[in-house]
């Protein structure tokens, strides 16, 4: 079987080095380290991974410049958010820069090396946690409340859950056989409807309510 090529960004080598010690007793990856942002984007560009998992405090360039830094280039990959940050802020600004997953340091190896395999088949996995952390957020709490009240049709829910899988505005008018003009007239709906603003809050909102698994 094809082992995964994986990409560990982080400064401290020490957790780059464990990770690897842990993740290559299971002989199911070939893994590569860098300790910087900038070190990420050259080896991307040179060389083809399955999953880069990235950490948001770096010195330099954090995770999140390195998000920037491959939409701007147009260098899709699957993004695996590794990191202790906790805040809604981080969280939010991961998905809503194209981070597929995001995983506390904290977690198991065994949901470690589930994101892995969800990430690199291209969905989405958030640590399970994360639901209460976004649901203790006074903004995520009144908008919840009032999304409570809001009935979406069937097509609103089909573009919302592509949303949440990181689909841009043609992918999603190819998949559902519209029109970009239609698709971003149902976004605008949602947006309306429930009050929010980003494509992150979207996200939330996606996962909060059971239409994306975490």
């Amino acid at each position: 079987m094809k082992k995964l090529q994986l990409l560990i960004c982080d400064d401290h080598n020490l957790v780059s080095e464990g990770i690897a010690i842990m993740l290559q007793s299971e002989d199911l990856y070939e893994i590569h380290i860098v300790t910087s942002g900038k070190q990420a984007l050259q080896y991307i560009r040179a060389h083809k991974i399955d999953v880069l998992i990235l950490d948001i405090s770096m010195p330099e360039m954090n995770g999140l410049d390195v998000l920037d830094a491959l939409t701007a280039a147009g260098i899709p990959q699957n993004v695996l958010m590794l990191t202790m940050h906790d805040q809604v802020k981080f969280i939010k600004d991961a998905i809503a820069k194209g981070a597929k997953g995001y995983v506390l340091k904290s977690t198991s190896k065994t949901m470690l090396i589930e994101a892995i395999q969800k990430v690199a088949d291209g969905e989405n996995f958030y640590d399970p946690r994360l639901t209460a952390i976004l649901l203790n957020d006074p903004q995520e709490a009144s908008q919840k409340k009032q999304a409570e009240l809001v009935k979406l049709t069937p097509r609103e829910i089909d573009i919302l859950k592509l949303i949440a899988q990181n689909k841009k505005t043609k992918e999603i008018a190819e998949l559902l056989f519209i029109s970009v003009n239609t698709v971003q007239s149902h976004k605008k709906n949602l947006y309306s409807k429930l009050n929010i603003h980003s494509v992150s809050e979207l996200v939330t909102y996606a996962f909060q309510h059971g239409f994306v698994e975490i």
